[in-house]
């Protein structure tokens, strides 16, 4: 149940930072409905505005060329904003495992 909250809160995060916008309540969405939303937004920033892409990848610490090796890899098992999402979100993951080990000091 806690890696299942983790899962959620990181991508909640993950979409709070992409999409600058706050999801409401996760109590009635579940982790796929959010996974999905963010993969809906990236999906379309592919298409209208690569280089604000580009800068949250960034930001979130996902490489240009670790994003562009996981698409042309996903290609025919997922849509690009599958495999970023799915990026971020595993990203996020690390940090908030990071934060944890670091935190019990």
């Amino acid at each position: 149940m806690k890696k299942d909250d983790d899962k959620i809160k990181a991508l909640r995060w993950s979409y709070e930072i992409v999409a600058s916008e706050k999801l409401g309540s996760i109590k009635d969405r579940s982790y796929e409905e959010l996974k999905e939303k963010l993969a809906g937004y990236l999906n379309s920033l592919m298409l209208s505005d690569y280089n604000k892409l580009i800068a949250i990848l960034y930001r979130i610490d996902i490489s240009q060329e670790k994003a562009v090796a996981a698409l042309a890899e996903n290609a025919e098992k997922e849509s690009a904003g599958e495999t970023l999402a799915r990026l971020i979100i595993e990203r996020q993951l690390e940090k908030e495992k990071t934060r944890r080990k670091y935190r019990s000091f």
